[in-house]
């Protein structure tokens, strides 16, 4: 039976984020949005500000500081707390590249205190990563050096012991891509090589079972794109959702796709109002935020629009 066509979205602008930014990360804690760090210039100068928005009254508040890296982090919640891992310290040169970082911090919510988790086995920036119930996977990403791709896949069950595991390694390295959870797989979407913008964009997604340990592909995503990192989540209906990126060419898009794990099928929701790469996007009931991102590439904005409905028909 074929799909039922989605609802389009009807989008509204609302409060813009305190501190336009791109390349920031995003997770939701309590029913609000956290902005965390990011390139807040041309210039790719970084922030390690956290900014906290409130969808139920349009309102965004400060939050604490990021402890270690400000680009490029795996970022989840668990229980209220937030839980980082890896990325880029500092601000970034694209003729010297930084290293990256193999710390891990979690943000205990009910202490309101950052503290240091297990350590990354190797240094990494730039992952696919999702929980996949309590345990949290990272694939792929770039490698100790900032610059070369890599296919390692870290697993740490937030609610076993403070000490990651490998996996089966992500087929074929690459970087900037999403992650996601979908029909009880990790699913790595998207991503380039290296950090060739032009032309080093790719489409392919994979998924991982972690009950064989073994990743399969699935259907590619409707345009190759990278940067998206925080714009990848699952929905609630069990649907991935992937919005902007940045498309061959440097071009980022207006795109807002989801993915069905059931008929393992891409579809095309209404597009966004401005075009976005680096965008965090969240879902908060049937209503979508994005804000952030660059509509330039590296022109950082602080806008925020708010998509309803979400529902898919």
């Amino acid at each position: 039976m074929p799909a039922s066509p989605p609802k389009p979205l009807t989008w509204s602008v609302a409060a813009p984020c305190p501190v336009a930014r791109f390349e920031a990360n995003g997770v939701v804690v309590d029913g609000e949005l956290w902005v965390m760090g990011g390139f807040v210039s041309s210039n790719l100068d970084v922030t390690r500000r956290v900014d906290i928005y409130d969808p139920s009254t349009d309102h965004w508040r400060q939050g604490p500081d990021l402890p270690g890296a400000e680009t490029h982090v795996a970022a989840v919640t668990l229980n209220r707390d937030v839980i980082l891992a890896g990325g880029f310290i500092g601000n970034f040169s694209f003729s010297s590249r930084l290293p990256t970082t193999a710390e891990v911090w979690r943000w205990n919510a009910a202490a309101a205190a950052w503290s240091a988790g297990p350590s990354l086995p190797v240094a990494g920036a730039a992952f696919a990563w999702s929980l996949l119930g309590t345990q949290l996977h990272l694939a792929g990403g770039l490698g100790p050096d900032g610059d070369t791709d890599a296919t390692v896949h870290h697993v740490w069950d937030l609610a076993g012991p403070a000490a990651w595991t490998e996996a089966a390694p992500l087929p074929g390295g690459r970087n900037h891509g999403g992650g996601a959870a979908a029909g009880g797989r990790f699913c790595a979407i998207a991503g380039r090589h290296g950090w060739d913008e032009a032309e080093g964009d790719l489409a392919e997604m994979d998924a991982y079972d972690a009950a064989t340990d073994t990743w399969s592909s699935r259907a590619p995503i409707l345009g190759a794109r990278s940067e998206v990192g925080a714009s990848t989540s699952a929905l609630t209906d069990g649907r991935i959702l992937v919005v902007g990126g940045s498309l061959p060419g440097v071009m980022p898009s207006d795109d807002v796709l989801t993915y069905d794990a059931t008929r393992d099928e891409w579809t095309k929701l209404s597009p966004l109002p401005e075009k976005r790469k680096g965008a965090v996007a969240a879902q908060f009931g049937e209503r979508l935020v994005v804000t952030t991102g660059s509509p330039t590439s590296i022109d950082p904005s602080a806008t925020t629009f708010v998509g309803c409905c979400l529902a898919r028909h």
